[in-house]
């Protein structure tokens, strides 16, 4: 079996309260006001999947931070 090694990169999961049903969640999301946690992993698909096995809790969203971080500078700069 050929096995490949992949590149880990950094994700931010957010993450459901365990007693709320998840409505709003994705405003909640963007205002920052879920609970996350950093994953290191192959794809975002393992990210939540990893997060969730942590945690036990219901996944949001998955951002990759490398991209969201340099989305944000970008704008910066532009800003400016």
């Amino acid at each position: 079996m050929f096995n490949q090694i992949r590149e880990l990169r950094s994700y931010r999961v957010h993450l459901l309260p365990l007693e709320w049903d998840g409505s709003n969640a994705d405003h909640l999301a963007d205002e920052g006001l879920l609970p996350s946690v950093r994953v290191k992993a192959a794809n975002a698909a393992h990210a939540e999947a990893l997060a969730h096995l942590a945690t036990g809790r219901r996944v949001v969203r998955v951002e990759r931070v490398e991209h969201v971080e340099r989305m944000e500078r970008a704008a910066q700069e532009v800003a400016q």
